[in-house]
């Protein structure tokens, strides 16, 4: 028993490592941007965007919702 279900563990990293046709490096996901400082607070807007931290407009999914 523990032998399937370390083959089968094997099994799912091996369907689940993503790879590209270069270097099989692993597929990235997001981009990188160098010139994020990081000790300016940070939230994302409506859209997923990460902007500069303003209590005047955070976005209030509940509030657009009508709830």
């Amino acid at each position: 028993m523990k032998f399937f279900a370390a083959v089968l563990a094997f099994a799912a990293v091996a369907v689940a490592y993503p790879s590209v046709p270069e270097h099989n490096a692993p597929v990235k996901r997001q981009n990188i941007v160098t010139n994020i400082d990081v000790s300016v607070p940070a939230m994302t807007d409506s859209q997923g965007n990460v902007v500069p931290f303003d209590a005047t407009k955070v976005y209030l999914a509940a509030k657009a919702n009508g709830l």
